[in-house]
């Protein structure tokens, strides 16, 4: 129950910070997953061992030792991811084209702003620029 819990709260950070989001949901499914194989494997490991009793106890408390125990960790790391994703998508008032993938394009380019700042003024742009005026003129 712990490491359920501890995997939504992962999954929650993940999916505010990593961008882009499918990358973000296939971390935190990952590293919910590898977190509790690797606590499962622990308490195989103190198994054997008579004078680790309490640290077995603590881990069998910790993840499920049943062969289903990581698919409700991995699932609530996942649900976690998603909703934080969402909701912070909504509370941002993002558009809902960058959401799943970034962009590169900030919005910048479409106003032509970034556009315009790296084009500098030349003597054939000039000219050009006074050949169609002359045309229009006509």
């Amino acid at each position: 129950m712990v490491l359920i819990v501890a995997a939504a709260i992962l999954g929650a950070f993940v999916g505010l910070y990593v961008q882009p989001r499918l990358f973000a949901l296939a971390i935190g499914l990952s590293v919910s997953g590898a977190v509790h194989l690797v606590l499962t494997f622990v308490g195989r490991l103190a198994e054997d061992r008579p004078n680790e009793a309490d640290v077995r106890e603590i881990l069998d408390y910790i993840t499920f030792t049943g062969v289903h125990g990581i698919w409700p960790v991995m699932a609530a790391a996942g649900t976690g991811t998603l909703l934080a994703a969402v909701a912070w998508s909504v509370l941002r008032k993002d558009s809902t084209d960058a959401f799943w993938l970034p962009s590169d394009d900030t919005g910048g380019r479409r106003n032509g702003l970034r556009s315009m700042d790296m084009v500098t003024d030349r003597d054939v742009h000039s000219a050009a620029r006074e050949r169609l005026d002359a045309i229009l003129k006509r």
